[in-house]
């Protein structure tokens, strides 16, 4: 682990954006170096701060954590996405995932979550909440089980 993991906060609640900070200062190694309350104003904040990680919001006005995401991945930006979402629902989980992101983890979380999530990204591993791993399980499944014959193929014996 680097002696400083640099990190962006952007979720259009003041409240929450607090209570992270809060809770990401307890661990010596994070700074946080700027915070965004839309979507737009963190992908400034990223491009100019130069973060370890960022984490995002789904929601947020003017782009939404998606969006960010997209477009950091237009530019090649090199930063770590972490999405803290209400979110838990498979379609958005399976596009945070398409869009790259190394972090998944929901809001009603522990509030350890978000540190133990940091620190597996920046050690080069994902984190998913565990209220979510069925969903990987699915997902695997899916990827390893042979496709079945769709109903017109099928003729009569």
């Amino acid at each position: 682990m680097t002696s400083e993991i640099r990190l962006v906060i952007a979720d259009d609640h003041p409240i929450v954006r607090q209570g992270l900070r809060q809770v990401i200062e307890k661990a010596p190694e994070l700074t946080i170096v700027a915070e965004a309350g839309d979507g737009q104003t963190a992908l400034d904040q990223i491009k100019t701060a130069q973060p370890d990680i960022a984490i995002l919001d789904i929601d947020m006005p003017a782009l939404s954590g998606f969006e960010v995401a997209r477009a950091l991945a237009r530019l090649q930006h090199p930063v770590s996405i972490v999405f803290l979402t209400v979110h838990c629902e498979e379609e958005f989980f399976n596009e945070a995932l398409e869009l790259g992101a190394k972090g998944y983890v929901l809001k009603d979380s522990s509030v350890s979550d978000i540190v133990s999530c940091i620190r597996a990204v920046v050690a080069g591993q994902n984190y998913v909440s565990p209220a979510l791993t069925a969903y990987l399980f699915r997902q695997r499944r899916r990827e390893t089980e042979p496709p079945r014959p769709e109903l017109g193929v099928l003729t009569p014996t």
